[in-house]
């Protein structure tokens, strides 16, 4: 398995990284922290929008963040938090016993969230178009340098940013909808790209290894992308340490000319459309920029990851894992014996299916499970969480406990979200040993693996 060096941590190729949404959210996101060592030394994925709460105050910003910049290295940030979380605010299960974890073993990928960072730009030159190329470059600038003084290992390059889901009612507020839809999008990325290598230039000291986002609505723009940052490095004479792959983790987000030529009739859809267009910017990136590294953002769904590596990408992400968990209703924790339960109750996730941690393929289909109809005698896949966990019965158990026990209730979620997180990096660990897909699917012949195949072939 290649390893890449990033100051003196080991990063495998693939590697999954692990999503930390805490500063964005409480519940199973401070938990997530408070149980790290159950995925050791997992990458992460950090949001800069979050975790800055001093510069961009936010109704879930953590005390823990509160003068962040007083730190020098952001593992000493996340011990910090991981301490609060379980000394003060006593957020963990008493059956469970506390490990020794250190997160400066861990890297760390920082990025932006900065399509919340344009929302506050945006309100704060109050709608005016013409203000807002200088605010963002000044506030790229600040992300810069926050990341250099944290010590960050690597930074994906600040960009406009983009969201998948409208969770604070964007769509419904007409002045920062018309203030978007005035932007041209691709020159001011365009622009960042320029001030980020500039920037960057002027800092032969500066810190973290950085990746240069592409973007582009087509396939064509995305070359076009790819070309204009290499026309940029050489122009500056400087060379990013790798690239970033934005706008490509939902399918239905953009042009249709990425994935209308396939042919899903073998194998339907559902499960399928969404790996094409991850796939295909992977393999433009690969194809123009050599042997440096590829993160496609977003694009660490089960599904994706076997086709995104073959084509190029060195390393992704995914909040799906820990977010499916994040489904439970409380009413779902008095009827999760219950396989028939009331209608419309929504029960937490679990992923079944996969590969086992001795190598061997699983039986069950890949698939995130409703935890009421996952059968109490499925074998568990013998990761950390799984050891842990012992069956899903006993998780069931804990789950049911929400009434009198709120922190057993968490702790069996946290075991079923970061089982699937382990499931997402274990999968990264075999497919390096495969030279191609069609290889690593003749090894581990599943109903999705046959499926990817038939895909890939008409990429």
């Amino acid at each position: 398995m290649k390893v890449l060096k990033v100051h003196g941590k080991q990063l495998p190729v693939p590697p999954f990284f692990q999503v930390y949404n805490y500063g964005g959210g409480n519940g199973d996101k401070d938990r997530e922290i408070v149980y790290s060592e159950l995925t050791g030394d997992t990458p992460a994925l950090i949001n800069y929008y979050y975790i800055n709460s001093d510069k961009y105050p936010h109704i879930f910003q953590s005390p823990a963040f509160k003068n962040i910049l007083s730190y020098s290295n952001i593992g000493d940030v996340y011990n910090n938090v991981r301490k609060r979380l379980i000394k003060d605010k006593r957020e963990i299960y008493s059956g469970y016993t506390s490990g020794t974890y250190d997160f400066n073993d861990k890297i760390f990928l920082l990025d932006s969230g900065a399509a919340s960072i344009v929302k506050k730009i945006a309100e704060d030159i109050d709608y005016d178009v013409a203000k807002f190329e200088s605010v963002i470059v000044e506030h790229m600038r600040v992300y810069y340098d926050f990341a250099d003084k944290l010590h960050l290992d690597l930074v994906v390059g600040f960009d406009l940013g983009g969201k998948y889901t409208e969770k604070d009612g964007e769509k419904k507020d007409k002045k920062l909808c018309e203030f978007l839809s005035s932007i041209d999008a691709e020159r001011i990325n365009n622009l960042l790209l320029e001030e980020t290598i500039k920037y960057l230039a002027a800092k032969p000291d500066f810190y973290p290894y950085v990746l240069a986002t592409v973007h582009g609505a087509s396939q064509k723009d995305y070359e076009a992308c790819v070309d204009y940052i290499l026309h940029l490095e050489e122009k500056y004479d400087y060379t990013f340490w790798g690239f970033a792959l934005g706008g490509i983790a939902s399918y239905k987000q953009v042009d249709s000319s990425w994935y209308s030529d396939i042919d899903f009739a073998k194998t339907g859809k559902r499960g399928f459309i969404e790996t094409v267009t991850p796939a295909r910017a992977c393999r433009i990136v690969r194809n123009k920029v050599g042997d440096r590294p590829i993160h496609a953002l977003g694009c660490g769904g089960y599904p994706n990851i076997a086709m995104n590596y073959y084509c190029g990408a060195t390393s992704f992400d995914a909040a799906t894992p820990v977010r499916r968990v994040g489904d439970g209703s409380e009413e779902s924790t008095r009827q999760v014996y219950d396989p028939k339960p009331m209608k419309g109750v929504s029960f937490s996730k679990y992923f079944v299916g996969g590969i086992n941690a001795d190598g061997t393929m699983r039986e069950e289909p890949c698939s995130y499970v409703k935890l009421n109809e996952v059968k109490d005698s499925m074998k568990l896949c013998g990761c950390p969480a799984c050891e842990m966990a012992g069956s899903v019965k006993h998780i069931k158990d804990l789950y049911h406990r929400k009434a009198e026990d709120n922190e057993a209730c968490y702790f069996s979620r946290q075991l079923m979200g970061l089982h699937a997180v382990r499931q997402h990096r274990k999968l990264c660990e075999v497919i390096a040993s495969y030279s191609d897909l069609p290889a690593f699917c003749e090894a581990y012949p599943s109903k999705l693996n046959q499926g990817l195949v038939k895909i890939f072939n008409q990429l």
